[in-house]
């Protein structure tokens, strides 16, 4: 993936479960050079999870995670040119840790942003 300084950057999480679980967190490494928009933590109703922003991650607290597959987002700015990865996103149950999953690696590039001159 490729940004420019001052990109801002839309991260969708899907999560596909063949069974009902309770009591999940998903949790995604944020790149270097890239920062969250919001960061402020809190509960958000439009997908009944409690967000917590940290300096390294997002964390998404599951009360129930249904059988299907679910949307989670949340947005960041891309701050400092740099190559960077962008850890896996890992998922598992707070109670029974051996219940895990993850996403793949990526690789993210932020290109300095070309001003013009008047």
């Amino acid at each position: 993936f490729q940004f420019t300084t001052g990109d801002k950057i839309e991260v969708e999480l899907l999560v596909d479960t063949s069974n009902d679980y309770e009591y999940m967190v998903l949790e995604d490494f944020k790149p270097a050079g890239l920062e969250a928009l919001q960061t402020r933590s809190g509960y958000d109703a439009n997908t009944g999870t409690f967000i917590e922003f940290r300096d390294r991650k997002v964390c998404f607290f599951l009360r129930l995670l249904p059988q299907g597959r679910h949307n989670y987002t949340y947005r960041l700015r891309a701050e400092t040119p740099g190559s960077y990865s962008a850890l896996p996103a890992i998922i598992s149950a707070m109670y029974a840790p051996e219940l895990t999953g993850n996403s793949d690696e990526a690789r993210v590039e932020v290109r300095e942003q070309k001003t013009t001159e008047p």
